[in-house]
Order: C-alpha cells, then sequence, then structure tokens
C-alpha cells in the first residue's frame, strides 16, 4: 500500500506540519524575545527558527506584534482560568488559597521563560494591546483581592491592609520563576506547598502588620511601590 495520502483531486498529498506551526512559532518567538528582546528579533530570524519562509509565518501571524500580543493573551487566558478553577472550589477560604498559591507558582515555574519575557516586553506591546493585557492583570489581581476581603470578612483570615497583601502574595510567588532551576534539593511540588505554606502563616497572623494595631480590612486600591512582576503583574502595582 503506498504510504502517500491522495488528496481529492488525485494529487499527492506532501507531508505538512502545518497544523502545529502557530505552537512552534509561539515557542521560537518567546525562545527569541528572550534572548535577543522583542525589537532585536527579525521576522526572518523567527522564520529561520521554526524553518519556514517568511512569507509562511504572516499567514499565521500577520505581524510581529501580532505574535507578541498573542504570548501575552494566552498567557493570562490561562493564568485566569487556572485562578478561577483553584477559587471555585467550595473547600473553605483555606484551602481554595492554598490551591491557588500551588497554582501560581507552579505555573511560573514551568513558565519561566514566558515570565522573563511578559516583565521585559510589556513595554513593546501596542497601546491598545498593552491596555488590553492590563485590564486582564487587574482582574487579576482584583480577584485574589477581593477572596482575601472575603476571608477577612468571615473571620478565617487576618489581614491588616488586603491591598498589600494582594500584591505582596504575587510578588513573591512570581519570582519563584527567577531562582528555581530544578537542580536544588526540592522538587517543583515541594516549592509550591512551601509557598502555601508561607502565604497561609501570612494571612493567619495579622497580615504584616508591624505596628501593633487591631487587623483591618482595607479593599480600596493600593498604589504602593513594590515593582511587582511575574506574568500576572497588575498594572496597580506597575504605575506606582
Amino acid at each position: 500500500m503506498n504510504a502517500k495520502r491522495k488528496s481529492s483531486r488525485g494529487a499527492t498529498a506532501a507531508p505538512s506540519r502545518a497544523a502545529g506551526a502557530p505552537e512552534r512559532i509561539r515557542k521560537a518567538g518567546i525562545a527569541l524575545f528572550k534572548r535577543y528582546g522583542y525589537h532585536g528579533t527579525s521576522v526572518r530570524a523567527l522564520a529561520d527558527a521554526v524553518g519556514m519562509e517568511a512569507a509562511s509565518l504572516y499567514h499565521h501571524f500577520p505581524s510581529k506584534q501580532k505574535l507578541l500580543a498573542d504570548l501575552f493573551d494566552r498567557i493570562m487566558d490561562e493564568l485566569l482560568e487556572g485562578q478561577r478553577q483553584a477559587l471555585a472550589h467550595d473547600d473553605g477560604f483555606e484551602q481554595r488559597l492554598r490551591n491557588f498559591v500551588r497554582f501560581h507558582v507552579l505555573y511560573h515555574i514551568d513558565r519561566q521563560d514566558e515570565a522573563f519575557v511578559s516583565h521585559s516586553e510589556l513595554r513593546s506591546l501596542s497601546t491598545a494591546n498593552r491596555k488590553r493585557i492590563n485590564a486582564k492583570r487587574d482582574r487579576y489581581e482584583h480577584t485574589l483581592r477581593s477572596f482575601l476581603a472575603g476571608g477577612v470578612e468571615t473571620g478565617e483570615f487576618e489581614i491588616h491592609d488586603v491591598p498589600i497583601m494582594t500584591i505582596a502574595i504575587l510578588t513573591m510567588c512570581s519570582g519563584v520563576a527567577d531562582w528555581f532551576t530544578g537542580r536544588g534539593r526540592l522538587t517543583a511540588e515541594e516549592v509550591a506547598d512551601e509557598y502555601a505554606g508561607i502565604v497561609l502563616g501570612l494571612v493567619h497572623q495579622g497580615g504584616g502588620s508591624g505596628s501593633g494595631q487591631r487587623p483591618i480590612r482595607r479593599t480600596r486600591k493600593t498604589r504602593a511601590g513594590t515593582g511587582q512582576g511575574g506574568l500576572a503583574a497588575s498594572a496597580s502595582a506597575r504605575r506606582s
């Protein structure tokens, strides 16, 4: 039997990787943007990295900006969905926070290159694309902030300043992308468990209030100068 498939017109159909081309382009984009930066990466370099002509690459992504925006959108959509699943279960506030921290840490361990690019190349997005991505990042932060405030309301969490605690958790958990190598004494799962324990300790100890004041719930948007990075760095933190 001839291994080559025939088209309906009788012509031999050449083997094609077209179905997987967009994902290969995305992976090449992440690698090249990390190494050379967005502006230092040419469309020709992207095409060469995936073994195709530049014209073929444009068929999947009409411009380099479209590729960058696609990468940011996909990452934030995955984060938002993972957050939704982690916080949706009716397991009590403590278990749901543990679920969220583990998800966020493991995602940043698995996507270290994406974390680097999302921190360094946000400025390279067009104004419209940056506005859209910032809105998704703000939604991610707002969801966690509202969840923590709910835990304070029920008495399960003891947090002095909910907005600051929100940014502190995201900053700390995102930072794992900067140092985790997989060659240390702890596995990714063990690191995620450790981070979850640290965060739960924080929300049960007055939320970092060093003044001895009675813990209070503050839910207004903060503009603390945290320098928060990572995949889900909020616009509120970045604009500080």
